[in-house]
């Protein structure tokens, strides 16, 4: 798997690109996820020419958290002169705090670009996150607010850097459909001593689902800075068209991987083997099995996937379910069923107390019984 992914990475050209969509607790299942990409493109003859490019991201999600780091790198020559030389890396750990809508962050970054005479531009801040509005129709709307330390060397002239800013963002992500999603990232970064030096950035990105773990993306950003260095233009665009290889839950690599780690497990209990006693143990120790209500059934599996069906199998659905940790001894477990499309992206989520033979589904107003 890794040689056809090394082959196929260097042979099709893959441009990086920062992930811009809105991140929320529990849109992935909880471990490591990620992604990679890069493009390297050698001319030699008429055409002198060395481009390459790469970078990745990894992530690590549980129940209240979410830490990733990401960073991209991108080096080019043509008859021996470098036409493009930047870095990047960003890490940024977010933290649920009460009210789900709310979320603690503190992020490092570090950037550099020769061409725009960065030696290096590092950044350290900390601040709160919140949702604006969740709707399965229109999205997910973030608003962040940070206090941020930035330092930056130049190449040249002009003097270092030690400055203090305010950093807000908003981050907006909808699904059109389950093969279109549609994202936007805008910052402004101002002075706290000088509201006219101050820097913004807008990244609008179209992402088309090609497969479970292939997308292609098409990205337009925009940066404005209202205080360059000398001899530096105030904004930058850029375009990209791009294909990402995504790792994780659906990945064939991470499948193996997940399926060599837990071959070795027991299961909780041989129903073939146990008595009438023994089965009504196991039976209230664990959640798998079909789960009836009216017109409606819950098959769970251990594989930590399910289905739900209503009405004669008329209609179905598929879904992920997950165990809340909870206090040791204590009788009514929290599930997390997470209900996916083919694809494998997340529709919905909806809440639910287990407690021996009966599972309680909490939506909103609605309340949902079942029974072994």
């Amino acid at each position: 798997m890794r040689l056809l992914l090394s082959l196929f990475l260097t042979f099709l050209p893959l441009y990086a690109i920062i992930d811009i969509a809105s991140i929320d607790f529990g849109d992935k299942k909880e471990g490591l996820s990620g992604s990679v990409y890069g493009s390297f493109e050698t001319k030699r003859g008429n055409t002198d020419k060395e481009e390459a490019e790469y970078g990745g991201r990894l992530e690590f999600d549980t129940n209240k958290t979410i830490t990733w780091i990401q960073g991209s790198a991108e080096h080019d020559t043509a008859s021996g002169y470098t036409t493009d030389d930047n870095a990047f890396i960003h890490l940024r750990h977010i933290h649920q705090i009460g009210d789900p809508s709310w979320a603690a962050e503190a992020y490092f970054q570090l950037k550099q670009n020769e061409f725009k005479n960065l030696n290096n531009r590092t950044l350290l801040g900390a601040g709160l996150r919140y949702k604006v509005f969740d709707s399965y129709d229109y999205g997910k709307l973030f608003f962040g607010m940070s206090a941020m330390d930035e330092k930056i060397t130049y190449n040249e002239v002009d003097p270092n850097e030690h400055n203090s800013r305010l950093s807000t963002y908003f981050s907006y992500k909808v699904n059109i459909n389950k093969t279109f999603e549609l994202s936007y990232l805008g910052y402004y970064q101002m002075k706290f001593e000088d509201s006219s030096d101050y820097l913004t950035s807008s990244l609008a990105e179209m992402t088309i689902h090609l497969t479970k773990v292939f997308d292609l993306s098409y990205l337009i950003e925009f940066d404005y800075d209202a205080a360059p260095a000398l001899n530096i233009r105030n904004t930058d665009t850029r375009q990209k068209l791009s294909f990402i290889y995504r790792f994780g839950e659906n990945d064939p690599l991470s499948t193996y991987a997940q399926t060599v780690l837990y071959q070795g497990e027991v299961p909780a209990a041989v129903m073939d083997e146990s008595d009438a006693g023994e089965v009504k143990q196991a039976k209230e120790k664990t959640i798998e099995g079909t789960w009836l209500s009216e017109g409606e059934n819950l098959t769970i599996l251990s594989s930590s996937m399910g289905v739900y069906m209503k009405e004669g199998d008329i209609y179905k659905e598929k879904f992920t379910w997950k165990r809340v940790s909870t206090a040791q001894g204590e009788p009514t477990k929290q599930i997390v069923f997470e209900f996916i499309d083919e694809e494998g992206r997340k529709l919905r989520t909806e809440n639910y107390l287990w407690s021996e033979d009966t599972l309680v589904g909490l939506m909103g107003n609605r309340v949902k019984v079942f029974k072994r």
